[in-house]
């Protein structure tokens, strides 16, 4: 019962779980968005999409970096709530599905997606939706956990979550029209027992 709550607070987090939730999450994934926000490298003046930007960590960060336009959306009204608090009028916060964006082709520079491709189904609607508001030859920063290290934690068997490892997740971004930088998926250590996985694609 607690790994099947765990893993739908995990995919919309609500209520005081989960705004709990998401300053934890936000205590545990501070190495891969400064790592995810290093490989996007936000340009002044650039549109950037943070796709399930949860409290507006990365959207913060980001503005630290550059003078850029940055709008966040995500499923959950719980986290947008907490990423309206952080930025106020620095970035637009909508509530919209990621597999359906109201926005028109090509509106944005860069997409970061972290810790939300778990969430991109089998047909990868969400994927496809994230290259299409892409400008052609602009670019997606992913990063998720690595199917491997994620094997042993239980909400992962409650079938809420994709897992991948380097080959799913670059299959999956081919399968979606994106080319990867470099032809690959990138492994990295994120602590001793956990190991994430960043991928820089391009429409």
């Amino acid at each position: 019962m607690f790994a099947r709550k765990l893993a739908q607070q995990l995919a919309r987090p609500s209520g005081m779980a989960g705004r709990l939730l998401g300053n934890a999450m936000d205590v545990v994934n501070r190495k891969p968005l400064a790592l995810a926000v290093d490989m996007l490298a936000p340009a002044p003046g650039e549109t950037i999409l943070d796709a399930g930007c949860g409290t507006g960590a990365a959207m913060a960060a980001m503005l630290a970096r550059a003078r850029c336009h940055v709008t966040g959306v995500d499923a959950s009204e719980t986290m947008l709530a907490a990423a309206r608090r952080k930025l106020g009028a620095q970035a637009v916060c909508m509530n919209v599905p990621l597999e359906d964006l109201p926005f028109a082709d090509a509106s944005f520079d860069a997409v970061l997606a972290l810790n939300v491709l778990y969430f991109n189904d089998a047909e990868n609607r969400m994927l496809r939706s994230l290259r299409r508001v892409l400008r052609p030859g602009g670019r997606l920063v992913a990063y998720v956990t690595d199917r491997g290290s994620m094997a042993g934690w239980s909400f992962t068997r409650e079938g809420l979550h994709r897992l991948y490892d380097a080959g799913a997740l670059q299959e999956a971004l081919a399968a979606s029209g994106f080319a990867c930088e470099g032809g690959k998926v990138h492994e990295v250590p994120i602590t001793r027992s956990v190991r994430g996985l960043f991928a820089c694609a391009q429409r």
